[in-house]
Order: structure tokens, then sequence, then C-alpha cells
């Protein structure tokens, strides 16, 4: 009888446990950075740790958590956000994120929106380096939108900007922003490009780049250049409030992702 007993409980706790209700988790291929504080990434957990950025319940697509960043204005445009963790090396890689600026945003002169970058990005008027380069986006004065990108033959000291015709960000709802870079291969060859849409919308193609002079690991995709900010660096690229002074802005964004290529492989 103990055995028939024995046997029974068995069979009905296995029974139970194929009928627990287990929480789906996310596919471990999913890769996107949609900013629960309960799930937040390496990288989610390295922008959220800047000290003007800060996460947001309710704000985001469907009403999820945003993360939030501050534009404070002073006499260079707004403080600097720049985060750059490292994500998988490739030659081709895709970054998407979902932005909203906040209702009476002050796009001022303009502004630096996120890239990627190699393993020592180039940026700022700096010199560029054999291995060094990066591709950002930037906002315009009016809510435009435009490359910036800095490669081995750039026009003159700042990188060089294409921009997407008829397009302006409008305060107060979500766009989906898709940037792909293509690094040029081989080295000697300006073939790289840079092609982005909004909304499954293609605006700008960016093409015939040499972003690197030397084929090597450093020069590969491996950076996300999270990077925004108002600026230039001097007064009248800051935002101002009626009055003239300065002021703190703000901006929303959400389901940050990075998809990579590998690295290409030399075929014998």
């Amino acid at each position: 009888m103990n055995k028939l007993w024995t046997t029974f409980a068995t069979l009905l706790f296995l029974l139970l446990l194929a009928w627990q209700p287990w929480e789906s988790t996310p596919s471990p291929d999913d890769d996107t950075e949609r900013f629960e504080s309960s799930t937040l990434s390496p990288v989610g957990q390295a922008i959220v740790d800047h000290s003007l950025t800060h996460l947001v319940p309710g704000v985001g697509l469907e009403g999820s958590t945003a993360l939030q960043v501050d534009y404070e204005g002073y006499e260079r445009g707004s403080r600097r956000v720049v985060v750059s963790p490292r994500i998988e090396p490739a030659t081709q890689s895709s970054l998407s994120f979902w932005v909203q600026f906040c209702d009476g945003f002050d796009f001022a002169r303009g502004g630096k929106l996120h890239g990627l970058g190699p393993a020592n990005p180039v940026a700022g008027g700096n010199a560029i380096t054999p291995e060094g380069w990066s591709a950002r986006l930037m906002f315009r004065g009016d809510g435009g939108l435009q490359t910036y990108i800095y490669h081995q033959d750039m026009a003159g000291r700042y990188g060089d900007t294409q921009r997407a015709e008829g397009f302006v960000f409008e305060p107060g709802r979500y766009y989906q922003v898709r940037m792909q870079v293509v690094l040029n291969t081989p080295a000697s060859a300006s073939n790289g490009s840079v092609t982005v849409w909004v909304d499954d919308q293609r605006l700008i193609d960016h093409a015939g780049l040499r972003f690197r002079d030397r084929e090597s690991d450093a020069s590969h995709i491996q950076r996300l250049l999270f990077s925004t900010f108002h600026g230039g660096s001097s007064p009248e690229w800051a935002p101002r409030r009626s009055d003239g002074s300065y002021k703190t802005d703000c901006a929303l964004f959400d389901d940050i992702s990075v998809v990579a290529h590998p690295p290409d492989v030399p075929q014998s």
C-alpha cells in the first residue's frame, strides 16, 4: 500500500510540475535593451549609470519603461551624455533605437545622436588614425536628421554629413531610427557606407566612405556610441527658454539594439 501511495504521489507531482504556468523569458537571440530595471544588460546598465540619464516607467513603447536623457544647457551647448560600451565585433552592423524628443524641445543649432565606432573612435575634431573612425547621427536646428561621419578622406577637420531630405523630428512622438554601417574592405577601397531608415523609410544613403586605412581587429565595429547632446561647443548651440536663459530639455529612448555580422574571414 505504501509503495502504491508513493508511486501515486510521484505521478501527481510530475503532473503538477508539467502544468506549472512558468513565465516566458526572452529568447537568448533577443539582445534588444528595453530598459526594464530588472533585466538591464551590461550595455544598458552602463547607459543608465550616467548622471544625466534615468529610467521612467510608463512612458516607453506601449507604456513600458523608457530611458530619459536630460539635456542640461550651458555655455557649450548641453552637458554631454557619452557612453561607449563594447559590443560584438563586426564589419557590418545595424543600430536601431526609438526616440521621442520631449514636448517643447529646443533643437537650437542641433546636436549629436547615437552611432557605432571601432576600438578607439575618432570624434571631436581630433586627427583621424589608420584604425580610427566614427559613424554617428545628428539632429539639426529645425529637427532634421543627418549623418556625421569621421573617415579617412574627410573634407575638413570635422566629420562629413549627409542630410535626410524632407524629414524633421516632431517632439512628443516616437520614431524608430535604424542605421546600418558597412566598413570598407579592403582598406584601400572607398566602399564603406552608412544607410539610415526612420520608421522603415529609407532616408539616407551615405556611400563611398573609407572608414579605415588598416584592416585589423581594432578597426572593426565594436563600440556602441551612445552619444547625445546639443553641440558644437559654443553658447549658440544651447537649449534656451524664451527669455534667453539656459534650460534643460529631455528625450526618451527605448528598445536599443545592435545586430552584428561577424568579421570577414579571408578565404584560403
